[in-house]
C-alpha cells in the first residue's frame, strides 16, 4: 500500500426491509403515477384483503391472477 493512501469510513445504514411480514403487500409506483411493480404473498393470492382490492381496482386490476413478475406499466 501507498504512504499516502487515505482512508474513508463508511458507515452503512441497515436496510428496513426487515420490517416486512411474509403477509404484507408491496407497491412500486412511477413518479407519473404509473403501478410499475407489485409484491404479493402467495398465501394472500386467492383472497387479498378488500383494502388491497381497491388499490388494484384504482390500477385497473380486477384479476390478480392475470398479473406475472415483469414490470406492469
Amino acid at each position: 500500500m501507498p504512504k499516502n493512501e487515505e482512508f474513508i469510513d463508511i458507515e452503512i445504514e441497515e436496510d428496513d426491509i426487515d420490517d416486512y411480514a411474509d403477509d404484507d403487500f408491496g407497491f412500486i409506483i412511477s413518479s407519473t403515477g404509473e403501478l410499475k411493480s407489485m409484491m404479493i404473498p402467495d398465501l394472500l393470492m386467492d383472497d387479498p384483503p378488500a383494502e388491497v382490492k381497491k388499490i388494484l381496482k384504482i390500477f385497473g386490476i380486477k384479476d390478480i391472477h392475470t398479473i406475472d413478475s415483469r414490470t406492469i406499466h
